[in-house]
């Protein structure tokens, strides 16, 4: 079978198709027959070696899949050959993966392969979950995979104000059309007053940062007395800065967080509700589709922010 895989950590030019051996499931694990692959920017923070995940080299990169179940291990009961599923493989960019059955969200026909990748969804819904009783709502990378869901289960959960940041005027545009009430370029220099005036003197209650570097240092400058501000990523590249006595006064929190962390009986009940918005229509996704050979000009797109939305290897039917 064929797969994307990489003899050491760098660059995306370390990403080749090889061909590798058919996986064979262990009890518990069945085998998917992969349609599309979801490009995570934690992929690429595997890829480069600041995620050590992969034990040895030669390696196939691990990643979050979509398809149909090809076998079954021998003590999988609740699952058959046919199925389509999502979840996350150890060995995920590859036409076949092995995948725990316990990990696997059933999705329905109506799906496509593409718009059943949930870890985008999930990490939205786990940020949105981490407090209550907000009004207003801060979305850093707003037009990115996470950040467009976010804007759109923040609209559904009825948050009245919906702050999105992104990085050229074609992507305010799109989140405003996903739900934000405010859409502001960070490019721009007054990327802060903007923010400032937006938020006036009340400030804001929620702040999703998925970038580091100075920026949340930046955003605490507007955050609400009692609010939360929760760093989820660090597509700066540079290490998370911030002073805690700036939240003294403020008695306010800041909160990492990570979509892994989830515990199972809550991911799978997230899961559930997800794939009803998504079959409904009520949470989408814009689609960035590239053959499982461009797995390393996909890895160059979303580390220079040409993509907006989702970013797809699609491998053939």
């Amino acid at each position: 079978m064929k797969a994307v895989t990489l003899n050491a950590y760098g660059t995306p030019e370390v990403l080749e198709v090889t061909e590798q051996p058919m996986p064979v499931p262990a009890p518990h694990e069945v085998i998917v027959k992969v349609q599309a692959v979801g490009v995570n920017y934690a992929d690429l923070l595997v890829r480069q070696g600041i995620y050590p995940f992969i034990p040895q080299f030669p390696a196939v990169l691990p990643g979050e899949v979509s398809g149909t179940i090809a076998q079954t291990g021998t003590e999988v009961q609740h699952l058959q050959p046919g199925q389509r599923v999502t979840g996350y493989a150890p060995a995920g960019y590859a036409a076949y993966t092995a995948i725990p059955a316990a990990g696997l969200t059933l999705l329905p026909d109506r799906i496509a392969p593409a718009a059943g990748l949930l870890t985008h969804s999930l990490t939205a819904q786990h940020l949105l979950e981490q407090t209550s009783g907000y009004r207003s709502v801060v979305i850093t990378a707003a037009a990115g995979g996470v950040g467009s869901q976010a804007v759109q289960l923040a609209k559904i959960k009825g948050v009245p104000q919906i702050i999105a940041l992104t990085g050229s005027e074609a992507k305010q545009a799109y989140v405003r059309s996903l739900g934000a009430t405010h859409a502001i370029n960070y490019r721009d220099t007054d990327w802060l007053r903007q923010l400032t005036d937006i938020a006036g003197p009340q400030g804001v209650d929620l702040i999703l940062d998925a970038t580091g570097g100075d920026t949340p240092a930046q955003l605490l400058s507007v955050l609400a007395a009692n609010g939360t501000l929760i760093v989820y990523g660090n597509s700066s590249g540079h290490p998370t800065s911030i002073n805690p006595q700036e939240l003294i006064m403020k008695s306010a929190r800041i909160v990492g967080s990570t979509v892994y962390n989830i515990p199972p009986a809550q991911r799978q009940e997230w899961s559930d509700y997800l794939v009803n918005l998504i079959a409904t229509g009520q949470l989408q996704a814009q689609i960035n589709s590239y053959p499982f050979t461009d797995a390393a000009r996909a890895h160059s797109d979303m580390a220079n922010r040409r993509n907006t939305g989702r970013t797809v290897l699609s491998f053939p039917e």
